[in-house]
């Protein structure tokens, strides 16, 4: 027993430590994003909006909407990427696999007809079964394809769209009409060399609880997966943003195997392979945000959906990405699925220590320093950082809001997310095994 008692206190000791460690680093990123923000507001980034609006010169988007279903709010999704307010936005809709019910609702809420439009095959998609445009005089263009998932839609979408650039828009994010005109000005800078670009906010705080800790934790993703990582040229969207990324990029790197964020991995490990000269650009500013989380089931179902997408991309790193897939998502790895179970265990093991008198109160207040109050000095910095890197943007009320639910975030909710994050990665890395052999064979890079 005092072997076993010895060994707990060591094990307790070491992850203390090793935790303390990863809060500090995990704070060093969020100081490295206030750096990069910083030097983004003193060069200044003027907005041409209102001149790219009637240019010839900008180039043209196609913004691709793979909707589920024919539901009201799906349709009012596809009206909504109608609206953008850009010179020449097609938007492609690719049904994968409707019922005839919904093919006939699409049908009637754009008043579609058969097109003679060719489907160029530059990515393998289950079979077209037709091509619809609208008669009305909107740049809409409708796919029915046979069901093949929803990575198979979009790259059917690739497949009919006419235009050199790609908009992919979240459904379940608040965009600005002006979307595209701000996001395309990066790429204009140097058009060859910028493969994609990802812009948006974080997400606005609320006056209710939950909706503050969802807050807290895009606040966080913005600050690390945008800001800090743009320094490094490895930029990954966070849930809510808005993506453009070339055409041809997309053929040449095989095109999507699940959603932007894999695209944007993949991307990434095709550019750095090929060796040459690129950029994934960032875009912080407020054209798009994921939405406001209101209760702990749409907060559940915002932190699933994110980790389901990064574990995704963990696991099928090297078919996305190659030999570059651990350097892309290595920081994301340790942070999503590394440090919730190593805190787990920390909270499990110092629980029993303290019953069976192995571990003293010391030792079980240092594992809570290196946990929640690491965690509050990374919640509550990411807001005073933010502060320092856009004063001009500055909202009292909203942080006073996020500084005051830094606390309850940390000591109770912090634990029971670590519970979800260990949850949904395991579930996710399971259905990744199960598809990695299809996306190996099916998405290889294009001749």
């Amino acid at each position: 027993m005092e072997s076993t008692g010895q060994a707990v206190f060591w094990t307790v000791q070491a992850l203390a430590v090793l935790l303390f460690l990863m809060g500090a680093g995990a704070f060093r990123v969020l100081v490295q994003g206030c750096f990069a923000l910083r030097r983004r507001a003193r060069a200044g980034f003027p907005d041409y909006s209102d001149a790219l609006l009637k240019s010839a010169l900008a180039p043209a988007v196609t913004t691709i909407a793979v909707p589920p279903d024919a539901s009201p709010e799906s349709r009012q999704f596809a009206r909504r990427l109608l609206d953008l307010h850009f010179g020449r936005n097609e938007v492609v809709i690719v049904l994968d696999g409707p019922s005839e019910v919904e093919m006939e609702t699409w049908r009637n809420e754009f008043k579609l007809y058969q097109s003679a439009r060719p489907v160029e095959r530059k990515l393998p998609t289950a079979p077209v079964r037709g091509v619809y445009e609208s008669r009305d005089p909107i740049r809409v263009v409708v796919v029915d394809k046979e069901s093949g998932g929803t990575a198979d839609a979009w790259n059917a979408g690739v497949n009919v769209a006419t235009s050199p650039v790609i908009g992919l828009l979240d459904p379940e994010s608040e965009f600005s009409p002006t979307v595209l005109l701000r996001m395309i000005q990066p790429m204009l800078e140097a058009f060859e060399e910028t493969v994609a670009v990802c812009g948006g906010e974080s997400i606005p705080a609320a006056a209710d609880l939950t909706s503050r800790w969802g807050a807290l934790e895009s606040l966080r993703a913005w600050m690390t997966r945008g800001a800090a990582f743009a320094s490094r040229n490895l930029v990954l969207p966070i849930p809510g943003s808005a993506v453009l990324a070339r055409r041809d990029a997309i053929i040449a790197s095989g095109g999507f195997t699940g959603g932007a964020l894999e695209l944007i991995v993949r991307l990434h490990g095709f550019a750095l392979a090929s060796q040459k000269p690129y950029r994934i650009a960032f875009l912080p500013a407020p054209v798009s945000h994921g939405r406001t989380p209101r209760g702990i089931r749409e907060l559940r179902h915002m932190v699933r959906r994110d980790q389901r997408e990064l574990a995704l991309a963990f696991r099928n790193r090297k078919s996305l990405a190659g030999p570059f897939g651990w350097r892309i998502v290595r920081d994301l790895y340790l942070d999503r699925s590394v440090r919730p179970k190593l805190e787990t265990a920390a909270y499990v093991l110092a629980a029993a220590g303290l019953v069976m008198g192995w571990v003293d109160w010391k030792l079980a207040g240092f594992v809570l320093i290196s946990t929640a109050a690491m965690g509050m000095v990374q919640s509550l910095g990411a807001v005073v950082l933010r502060e320092v890197a856009q004063p001009a943007r500055s909202d009292p009320a909203q942080t006073t809001y996020l500084f005051l639910a830094a606390i309850p975030e940390n000591l109770g909710y912090r634990q029971l997310r670590n519970l979800w994050l260990i949850a949904d990665f395991s579930r996710s890395a399971a259905a990744a095994k199960l598809n990695r052999g299809r996306i190996v064979k099916n998405h290889s890079p294009a001749e």
